[in-house]
């Protein structure tokens, strides 16, 4: 049997024990109904919220780490904006392929796949990417997959608040590996280059402008912009490349080297 504090009295002669047990009871009695309530409202909400992948206020379906096909559009749209744009090409062997494939060799594990890749970076980032990007080919969805095969997880901060300087990422690595492979292909130099090395030639070329604009494209800057806008640009990415904070040094050491030529 339980003991109940009210039914128990103090033994003959004991000093008298001040103390309101009954108040203590009805304070608990509350408390157990006001935790009842809560559980139920929680109950409620659960059922209400949207699961995963479910249709958003927006009309347009989520998939975790704040991933969906309008946000990838958008994200295409800003790209777009780029003057080079139309120079990143999808298909091998040179493309936004073929740099995807390149950086993956770069991995700890060069066998996963970019989905399963950025899944072991952050759980769950690649299945979402993977459903966001469902859909025909375009050159806005492979330049999407290229840039989170490039920065990892921070990809969406990249591609929210520097889409054009993602371009000019792209459009480097792009010329570079088109650069390698034309070096390593047997050549008979007795005849002129064919149309699609000329081809391939021109559009490196395209991404070798002066010095000052190559500065201000790896800042993700258009031509004309101010000192202040420099130091901003810089700031920021600088923040996102640094070393101390798990960067690429190379591209930290890209970055200095600009804001260097441009502020001289």
């Amino acid at each position: 049997m339980g003991f109940d504090p009210r039914r128990w009295r103090p033994a003959p002669g004991s000093p008298p024990v001040t103390s309101n047990v009954d108040a203590l009871l009805a304070e608990n009695d509350a408390l157990r109904r006001e935790v009842q309530t809560l559980r139920r409202r929680l109950e409620q909400f659960s059922a209400q919220a949207p699961q995963p992948g479910a249709d958003s206020p927006t009309g347009s379906q989520t998939y975790g780490h704040g991933l969906s096909p309008d946000q990838l559009e958008r994200w295409g749209q800003a790209m777009a904006a780029h003057p080079q744009w139309q120079a990143l090409r999808i298909g091998p062997p040179g493309g936004l392929r073929g740099v995807i494939e390149e950086l993956r060799r770069h991995w700890v594990n060069p066998a996963l796949s970019l989905e399963e890749e950025l899944d072991r970076r952050s759980p769950g980032l690649g299945t979402a990417l993977a459903e966001a990007l469902r859909g025909p080919h375009s050159r806005a969805r492979w330049a999407v997959r290229a840039a989170f095969a490039l920065y990892g997880p921070r990809a969406p901060e990249w591609l929210t608040e520097a889409p054009l300087q993602v371009v000019v990422e792209l459009g480097r690595r792009q010329a570079q590996l088109g650069q390698r492979r034309r070096g390593t292909r047997t050549e008979n130099h007795s005849r002129g280059p064919t149309t699609s090395q000329s081809s391939a030639q021109n559009s490196s070329q395209s991404w070798a402008p002066d010095p000052r604009g190559e500065a201000l494209r790896e800042l993700g800057l258009e031509a004309g912009a101010s000192p202040q806008m420099v130091k901003r640009a810089y700031r920021r990415l600088a923040k996102a490349h640094h070393p101390d904070l798990g960067g690429d040094p190379q591209a930290f050491h890209r970055l200095e080297a600009a804001y260097r030529l441009l502020m001289d």
